[in-house]
C-alpha cells in the first residue's frame, strides 16, 4: 500500500505541476495533459511489482473519480480545456483499471502500460507539433504520417526491451518488432475520442498473452 501510496503523491505532483504551467506560464493544454499522461502513466506502469493488482484497481477508480469530479466542476483546467472533442482522461482510468482486472503478468502489464503513457503520448505531441505536411484522413479523422510512424517506433523500442529484459522464447522475433507495433499502430488510427487509451493496453495485453 506504501507504493500506492506514493504514486498518488507524486501524480498529485504532477497535476499540480500541469495547473502551474497551465495558469502561470500559458503552456498549452495540449502539452500540459501529455505531462500528466505520460508521467502518471509511467509510474502506474511498474505497480505490479511493488503491489497487488487489486491495489491499482482501486487507484484506477481513485483516479477516475477525481477526473469525473474536475471535470464537472472544471477545476484542472490544465487536463480539461482541451479544444478538441475528447473523453482520453477518463478513458485513460479506465484503461488502466481494466488492464488491472486482466490480471496479466507482471511485465506485460508494464508494457502494455508503457504504450499507453510514451507511444501514444508521443505519437500525439509530435504528430500534432510537427506533423501538419503529412496529415491523412481515416474514416473522416484526421491522422499524421509522422504521428503514426512515432507510434510505430516506440512501440517497437518498448517491445525491444523485451527481447533484452524479458525473454519471452519467441523463435520469430518479427512477430514483436513487425507484427505487434503493425497491429497496435492500425488500432491507434482507428481510436478516436481519446478511446486509444482505453483499446491498445488491453489489445497489447491480450495480444502478449496469446504468445
Amino acid at each position: 500500500m506504501l507504493s500506492i501510496l506514493i504514486v498518488c503523491f507524486l501524480i498529485f505532483c504532477l497535476l499540480v505541476t500541469a495547473e502551474y504551467l497551465k495558469q502561470k506560464k500559458k503552456v498549452s493544454v495540449e502539452l500540459t495533459r501529455k505531462i500528466v499522461h505520460m508521467g502518471s502513466g509511467v509510474l502506474v506502469a511498474f505497480l505490479p511489482f511493488f503491489t497487488s493488482y487489486k491495489n491499482i484497481q482501486i487507484l484506477s477508480f481513485a483516479f477516475l473519480a477525481v477526473i469525473l469530479l474536475s471535470a464537472k466542476f472544471n477545476i484542472l483546467k490544465s487536463i480539461h480545456t482541451v479544444k478538441r472533442v475528447t473523453k482520453g482522461e477518463i478513458l485513460f482510468a479506465v484503461g488502466i483499471g481494466i488492464c488491472a482486472l486482466l490480471e496479466p503478468a507482471d511485465w506485460i502489464f508494464t508494457v502494455a502500460i508503457l504504450h499507453l503513457a510514451l507511444a501514444d503520448a508521443l505519437a500525439a505531441v509530435i504528430g500534432t507539433k510537427w506533423g501538419k505536411r503529412t496529415r491523412y484522413t481515416i474514416l473522416s479523422h484526421g491522422k499524421s504520417l509522422l504521428g503514426s510512424l512515432t507510434f510505430f517506433y516506440s512501440s517497437m523500442t518498448i517491445f525491444l526491451g523485451v527481447i533484452i529484459f524479458q525473454p519471452i522464447g519467441i523463435p520469430d522475433y518479427y512477430l514483436l518488432l513487425l507484427v505487434l507495433p503493425t497491429i497496435l499502430t492500425f488500432l491507434e488510427n482507428i481510436s478516436w475520442y481519446g478511446l486509444d487509451n482505453a483499446t491498445i493496453p488491453i489489445m497489447c495485453i491480450v495480444l502478449l498473452s496469446s504468445l
